[in-house]
């Protein structure tokens, strides 16, 4: 992938490199490459973008509009393009930097170009700046340069104690002049047993695993979760410490990011290939401390092309299992869908409904919801 990108970047061409497994200091080359030629570089690990309406990668068929991304984060970028998208509002272009691009090491080089070219761009009325948790200086770096830009620049930079991305999309909503309706949800009903009745109950204090097929989301529901439950191990960890051995299994709460450069060598990628989250979804059911299963379903051009054909049967199968051993698995889903998106996305919420699952649009939400049903509120 670095030689091809190079070689565009010296015929003059911007490049997104889609591929994973670069070396940082591959990347780091191109984007100073990039810098010199007054090019951009997406990527590498660019998993989406939108260039005057056109997708690449994995991106949601959303309508054009006012609203241009900036995006160190796949499934992020495809989470705020839905929740713009569901409120009628389009965007205008969403610029992939990359995952690490607001890295220490990568020092966000290609966040400011793709920051100066959408400053550029006169269908740009507002900009959001889309990341996964970014290094505190670099995103403090970020910040004092976006605040030099004529073009008004929300930032959407996951942490603690940072807004959810559904917050940010109501945020940039509500600045261009359109109400905002919180997006849809379709929730299962709680266990309305009674002692005795036969039906099982959801397993006291049970663990949450969260099995993701986007990182950024899984990030999202880490900081989310983590704030009322304590840790979270996972393979991608908000802390050094939370982090899930190679067996990627802890009897407490979890949250695996399938779709991570160390789970995708050889294979494509979870949101084309289920096979291996499939498998963690029958593992997790077998699992007496499980009580709460949380996942996401992306759908968009790229991505499987009717994801609950296999997920909602894998689901209904959990559920069964469980409640032969006499307790339940709540299931919660995360939806992230546009309008006009090829799977059709109302057809898949009813399919993963009709197998037991809570569905909601907002991750963020799908994650709230996942943790009042781990401490029984719900």
């Amino acid at each position: 992938a670095f030689t091809e990108a190079l070689s565009a970047l010296q015929a003059g061409l911007s490049v997104l490199v889609f591929s994973d497994n670069v070396p940082v200091a591959a990347e780091i080359r191109l984007k100073d490459e990039a810098a010199e030629r007054g090019l951009l570089v997406m990527g590498p690990d660019c998993g989406t973008a939108v260039v005057a309406g056109v997708g690449l990668g994995f991106a949601n068929a959303v309508r054009p509009g006012p609203v241009g991304l900036v995006a160190a984060s796949g499934t992020g970028a495809q989470q705020v393009m839905c929740m713009l998208d569901t409120a009628g509002v389009g965007v205008s272009h969403c610029l992939g930097v990359g995952g690490r691009d607001l890295s220490a090491a990568v020092a966000g080089r290609a966040t400011r170009a793709a920051l100066a070219l959408l400053d550029d761009d006169p269908a740009t009325e507002l900009i959001v700046l889309v990341s996964k948790p970014p290094d505190p200086d670099v995103a403090s770096q970020i910040k004092e340069y976006a605040e030099q830009l004529a073009t008004p620049v929300q930032l959407a930079l996951l942490g603690l104690g940072q807004p959810d991305l559904t917050a940010a999309a109501r945020r940039a909503v509500e600045t261009v002049g359109v109400t905002w309706a919180d997006p849809w949800s379709w929730e299962k009903q709680p266990w309305q047993g009674q002692p005795g009745d036969g039906q099982p109950r959801p397993a006291a204090g049970g663990a949450l695993r969260g099995l993701f097929a986007g990182g950024t989301l899984c990030d999202e529901a880490m900081v989310i979760a983590s704030a009322a439950l304590g840790e979270i191990r996972s393979n991608i960890p908000l802390h050094l410490d939370w982090a899930l051995g190679s067996d990627l299994r802890s009897d407490g709460h979890l949250m695996v990011d399938f779709g991570d450069d160390s789970l995708t060598g050889g294979r494509a990628h979870p949101m084309i290939d289920q096979r291996t989250r499939l498998d963690r979804i029958a593992d997790e059911a077998a699992d007496p401390n499980c009580g709460v299963l949380l996942l996401d379903v992306v759908l968009g051009h790229g991505a499987h092309p009717d994801p609950t054909s296999e997920l909602a049967p894998a689901l209904a199968q959990a559920k069964a299992t469980a409640r032969d051993d006499g307790r339940d698995v709540a299931v919660v889903v995360s939806l992230c869908a546009a309008v006009d998106d090829p799977q059709d996305a109302r057809k898949q919420a009813e399919a993963l409904h009709e197998a037991g699952a809570s569905i909601f649009l907002s991750n963020a939400a799908a994650a709230r919801h996942a943790v009042e049903l781990v401490i029984g509120v719900r």
